[in-house]
Formats: C-alpha cells, sequence, structure tokens
C-alpha cells in the first residue's frame, strides 16, 4: 500500500504544473516557460510511471471500478477519442487523448485507495506541502520581479511557475477550497496545515488580480458555505462576489492591459465561429489553433498569439474540438458526478464530508473560472478528472474502498 500511496501522491502532484508541459505541446510557445523540452519530459516521465504502478496494481487487485467513474471516463475519453480521429490533427489529438487514458487510470486509483490505511496523509500532505511552497516562491518573485520577462509579461501580476497569472490563479483556486475541506475537517496539526496553506493561497490570489478567477473563487466559497450548512455566511459571499462583480464592470483592465480589456469578445467570436462550422464532433482536441487562421474575424488575435491558441472559455473550447458529442458528454459526466456526490455527501462522517465538499467547491469554481479561460479538453485531463477522483474517493462508500 506504501507504493500505491506514493503513486498517487506523485501523479496529482505532478499533474497540478501541467502547463509546463507546453513546450511539448504542437501549438506555438507564448508566454514564459519555466520547463523547457528536457523538464517537460521528466514531469511526462513521472506521470507516465506513476500511472502503470498504479494500473499494475489495480490488475493484481481485479479492482471494480467506482460505477460513476466508469461512466464518466468513458464518456469524456470516448468522445474525445472520436473527434481526435475524425479532426484535423489526428495524431495530436490522439496524444491528449493517451494522456486522458493516463490521467483515467490515476483516478480509478485514487477514487478507489484515498480511504485506504495512510494513504489520504500522504496524497493530501504532498499535495498541500508541494503546493504551499509553490505558492511561496511565487510570492517571492512577485516581490523581487524575478525572473524580470515573467513580471513584464504578466503585467506585474502573480503567476509563478505556472507560466502566466491566470494559470495560476486556476490552480489556487482549486489549491485553496481543497486545504480549507481539509483544515475544516480535521483537527490539530491538520487543520494547521490545512487553513495555513489556505490562508497563503488566499493572498496569492489577490495578487494574481485574475477576475475569471476571483469570481470563480466566490462562487465556490458560497457552494462550500451552503453546502456545509452555514447559509448566513454564504449570503456574506454572494454580496462579497455582487461586490467584486461591480468592481470589475467598472475598472474592467483593472491590473491588466488596457489593451486587452475587450480581448474576449474577439476571443468568443472565433470560437463560435469554429463550433458552428464544425458542430457534430469538432476539429479535434487541441486543434484549434489549426483552424483558427481561417476563421478568425479581422481585428482578432494574430495567428501564433496566445488569443489564437483556444477561445478562452472551456465550454466555447469544447465545443469546438469535441462538437455536439463532446458537449452531451460533457453535461453527462456533470450530472451523474454531481448525483453521486450529493448521496455520498449525505451519508458520510464529518471528516470526509467537508473534504468532499471543499473538492467539490474547488470544482464549483474552476467551472465559472471556465467561462472566462481555460483550454478546454486540457481542463477536462488535467483538472477535473484528477480532482473527481479526490472528491468520490473521500466519500467513497466501504464496498468500494481497496485493502487496507
Amino acid at each position: 500500500m506504501k507504493g500505491t500511496a506514493l503513486a498517487l501522491a506523485t501523479f496529482f502532484v505532478v499533474v497540478q504544473f501541467y502547463t509546463s508541459l507546453a513546450s511539448l505541446a504542437p501549438i506555438p510557445p507564448v508566454g514564459y516557460v519555466f520547463a523547457g523540452p528536457l523538464g517537460a519530459a521528466v514531469l511526462v516521465a513521472a506521470l507516465v510511471l506513476a500511472a502503470s504502478v498504479l494500473l499494475v496494481g489495480l490488475m493484481r487487485e481485479r479492482v471494480r471500478v467506482d460505477p460513476t467513474s466508469g461512466a464518466i471516463l468513458a464518456a469524456w475519453t470516448g468522445s474525445a477519442a472520436l473527434s481526435a480521429v475524425l479532426g484535423f490533427d489526428p495524431w495530436s489529438s490522439l496524444q491528449v487523448v493517451g494522456m486522458m487514458l493516463m490521467c483515467g487510470i490515476a483516478h480509478v486509483a485514487l477514487a478507489r485507495h484515498f480511504r485506504d490505511s495512510g494513504v489520504a496523509p500522504v496524497v493530501l500532505g504532498a499535495y498541500l506541502g508541494v503546493g504551499g511552497l509553490v505558492t511561496l516562491a511565487a510570492l517571492a518573485m512577485l516581490a523581487t520581479h524575478r525572473p524580470a520577462e515573467l513580471w513584464a509579461l504578466n503585467h506585474g501580476r502573480a503567476a509563478g511557475v505556472f507560466v502566466t497569472a491566470n494559470q495560476f490563479a486556476a490552480f489556487l483556486i482549486a489549491f485553496i477550497f481543497v486545504a480549507a475541506g481539509v483544515g475544516f475537517g480535521r483537527v490539530g496539526g491538520w487543520r494547521i496545515f490545512g487553513l495555513g496553506c489556505a490562508t497563503v493561497g488566499l493572498v496569492a490570489l489577490a495578487t494574481t488580480v485574475s477576475q475569471a478567477a476571483l469570481l470563480g473563487a466566490a462562487a465556490g466559497a458560497v457552494f462550500f458555505a451552503l453546502a456545509a450548512g452555514a447559509r448566513r455566511v454564504a449570503v456574506g459571499f454572494v454580496l462579497l462576489a455582487t461586490l467584486v462583480a461591480i468592481g470589475f464592470i467598472v475598472r474592467p483592465a483593472a491590473g491588466h492591459n488596457p489593451a486587452e480589456a475587450f480581448d474576449r469578445v474577439r476571443i468568443w467570436t472565433s470560437g463560435l465561429r469554429v463550433a458552428e462550422l464544425f458542430p457534430l464532433t469538432g476539429v479535434g482536441p487541441m486543434a484549434y489553433w489549426r483552424v483558427y487562421p481561417a476563421v478568425r474575424p479581422p481585428n482578432a488575435d494574430l495567428p501564433g498569439t496566445f488569443g489564437a491558441l483556444h477561445p478562452h472559455n472551456v465550454y466555447l473550447s469544447l465545443a469546438g474540438e469535441t462538437g455536439v458529442i463532446g458537449l452531451v458528454a460533457l453535461v453527462f459526466g456533470w450530472w451523474r458526478f454531481a448525483r453521486t456526490m450529493r448521496l455520498r455527501i449525505r451519508a458520510s462522517a464529518r471528516t470526509e464530508r467537508l473534504l468532499g465538499i471543499g473538492t467539490c467547491a474547488a470544482l464549483v469554481a474552476v467551472l465559472v473560472q471556465g467561462v472566462f479561460d481555460t483550454v478546454g479538453i486540457v481542463e477536462m485531463t488535467f483538472v477535473w478528472i484528477p480532482y473527481m477522483a479526490l472528491a468520490l474517493g473521500s466519500v467513497a462508500p466501504r464496498d468500494l474502498v481497496g485493502s487496507a
């Protein structure tokens, strides 16, 4: 079981840095990427090794897959594979499907073994420890303006090792709520550790000035409070979210390059055009940038720039890359997950319940942020699938838990 715990912790920690894999992608490089091809290859090797260990363990146990996990993974991976085969760049798209399968293996193992003896402390300890250090490092980089190019490219907003401030914010809104779930659900040192990480994460989130992430965090906070039974706190978060939204409307370019204040409108227009032209199965996972030059409006971002890589809306991104079939799979997967989590949270003990609620709040936050940012198939692969496993595993029934 120690090997399984170590493999799960390795996978769950390393997958948080998926943005560092950009140097291996066929898309034009944009932003400040810390990991070159060699560093990215090392990260991929760590993911492959951890997934291989987990797959061998699952095969040896002849594991019973969580029915909810099986349904979600089959729908999402199957629709992505169909779009890949019929898309514009099958080879690159099928590589993405391969990554989805690898994340699916880790998902099944994490959902099954998280509540086994000794697994949760290793996974959560590694995740919070590494995440906390990375967050502190990002704050130090911001304070020292180093690397200078990273600081300049992000207009003085915190980005850390995540290429852009928005990508760092995407990590933080998940990290904060999982840490809060640990802090509020556990006692002693774990409470201090969890709430300390959540506090540091909140400070860092403010320094990213990511409007989409702050709105996502507000939505996640409302969900967390409501699900935990703190209705008055939830009302306070609603009021806070309203004030934040008004502030962004009044100053849409706060902390950003003023020339980019209305970029999303132009970018979304291109995304809608791709979805209209390829409605059934889309252009294929990660193939959006290949058709973008032919569909972009005259005033849109030039090919090769950041706005040309994806529509900056996770749902438009999935519509363009996987079509109606992918969107149907998307809705089915989230419906199945929400239904299962609602039933399991009601039947679980306080410790497991609050971690499950915190992880669900993290997913709510990233779903809201996705309206304004993130790449659809990438978000599904490296964020939704792993965090769903953590949520399902934290409240898994005993008949779906492996041997201690």
